[in-house]
């Protein structure tokens, strides 16, 4: 225990300190005076589990003197001292120096390239240890400038005027590689390195961008002839030059619900940056419980008796975006007027992660032999990235049990896109992606993703892509209808 007095104040603190030695400094209390004058601290040993035989020794008090110091004329000056001027792709060390270091004082410092941008955010201190700096950069060489200034001091210093400094360094890195890379790191199939139709295959990607102008980076699956055997193409956008960037993008497979499409031996292809790549891999089997009921190779009947209700997943992303809304579609088939409900939400574990569970739920009608595609939004709330479940939910009116279907469905962060006045491509750039797009549209319309290519778009959904058709189509109308009314006259 100890205590301290003085003028107009008293503090009083236990504290316990164990396996002690000899003596200990650090737990054993604090004091900041707020006035001038004289104190007394005392301390004093109340418990023991030593057998203390002498207890006059237990106690001590010392007198001390608080003097304000503010008054007290000072002249305190900084400067900023490195080991040398240019570094080689390795961290600036630097001190911050005081001509006199006897009073109590704050150093504010940073450091800023030379047009003035923050590259190491203000930190203030109390010491001049030794301080660095480990910088991040594209170019090979690049110089900085460490900044410093004295925001207070415990004495009255006359000359404020020295209270700042800086000081210039380069750092010399070494030259980045124009050549962008694509490496498939990593295929992840099951023990017996296989996977079935209907999964999503994810796959580990080492992408380095060197100083190309192309952004957009395409992954698919195809069989051996170059037929794709993916729902979807995955892309996603690079836009930082000399970046190297490991990502792991999942990609769904189709079912094979009629075996048509053949097993064996078949490629997952990435293609952007103005490379392509390929990767073998096995697919071997089919996953039967998101086919439809007639074509099933099972003949099981896992719907309505007598197949007169029926109910699929036949749209959901194969990611999203944290914090951001997506759109799962379900088909629902009834031959007689059916009354249900229907909600769907994200889970991992049992933690919902797309607000209540039934936040989305629907009343709906199904008239008879009526087929009825039912959209539910969802939206992911503050979820790590990572994989989590879709669980579709539904129950027919006059029914107790619900019927459900699940989907496993991957959380990715939100992607920000850079300020477009510094990525603005040339009209050639522009043109090129504009044909590219044309040709790409003449094979599958649903494929065509006009200029959003340049936002950070991981999946682009089918709703979005016959979104962008149909401007495209209203073009060519408009320009046939121009057309025809310049011929008339």
């Amino acid at each position: 225990m100890y205590n301290i007095s003085g003028p107009d104040f008293f503090k009083q603190e236990v504290f316990e300190l164990t396996n002690l030695n000899s003596y200990k400094t650090a737990g054993t209390g604090s004091f900041k005076p707020e006035k001038a004058g004289n104190y007394t601290i005392c301390g004093q040993i109340i418990n023991s589990t030593v057998d203390d035989q002498n207890k006059e020794d237990d106690i001590s008090c010392k007198n001390i003197s608080v003097i304000n110091t503010l008054g007290i004329p000072c002249n305190i000056s900084l400067n900023i001292g490195t080991w040398k001027n240019f570094y080689f792709d390795e961290p600036s060390v630097f001190y911050l120096n005081l001509n006199n270091e006897s009073f109590p004082f704050v150093i504010e410092y940073w450091v800023e390239d030379l047009f003035g941008n923050i590259i190491k955010k203000p930190i203030n201190t109390t010491n001049t240890n030794k301080k660095s700096f480990s910088p991040r950069f594209d170019e090979p060489d690049k110089a900085f400038l460490i900044k410093a200034r004295i925001i207070f001091v415990a004495c009255n210093d006359s000359n404020k005027e020295d209270n700042y400094a800086e000081k210039l360094f380069v750092v010399k890195g070494e030259e980045p590689e124009k050549e962008s890379k694509i490496e498939i790191v990593e295929l992840y199939l099951n023990k017996d390195n296989e996977i079935e139709f209907g999964k999503s295959l994810k796959a580990k990607l080492n992408i380095y961008k060197g100083d190309s102008t192309k952004n957009v980076i395409s992954i698919w699956a195809e069989d051996k002839k170059g037929k794709k055997i993916s729902t979807e193409t995955s892309k996603l956008t690079i836009t930082k030059k000399f970046s190297d960037n490991l990502l792991t993008i999942p990609v769904q497979l189709k079912l094979n619900c009629d075996s048509k499409l053949d097993e064996g031996k078949h490629y997952l292809v990435v293609n952007g940056l103005g490379i392509k790549t390929k990767k073998e891999f096995m697919i071997k089997g089919n996953l039967d419980s998101f086919c439809p009921e007639e074509t099933k190779s099972s003949n099981k009947i896992t719907s309505e008796a007598n197949s007169k209700f029926s109910y699929e997943i036949i749209s959901i992303p194969l990611t999203a975006e944290n914090n951001n809304e997506f759109i799962t579609k379900v088909l629902i088939t009834a031959k007689d007027e059916t009354k249900l409900k229907i909600w769907s939400y994200v889970y991992r574990g049992s933690k919902c992660y797309s607000g209540e569970r039934e936040d989305n739920l629907k009343e709906i009608l199904i008239s008879s032999n009526e087929n009825k595609t039912i959209e539910l939004e969802n939206k992911i709330i503050d979820a790590e990235p990572g994989d989590y479940k879709l669980k579709v939910k539904l129950l027919l009116e006059g029914q107790k049990t619900e019927k459900e279907l699940t989907n496993e469905i991957t959380v990715i962060e939100s992607v920000k896109t850079q300020d477009m006045s510094e990525k603005e491509l040339s009209k050639s750039e522009l043109n090129e992606i504009t044909e590219k797009t044309i040709t790409e549209c003449s094979c599958d319309p649903l494929s065509l993703i006009s200029n959003e290519i340049q936002s950070e778009t991981v999946y682009i959904s089918t709703s979005k892509k016959a979104s962008n058709l149909a401007k495209y189509i209203f073009l060519g109308l408009s320009v046939l209808l121009n057309v025809l009314l310049i011929w008339k006259k």
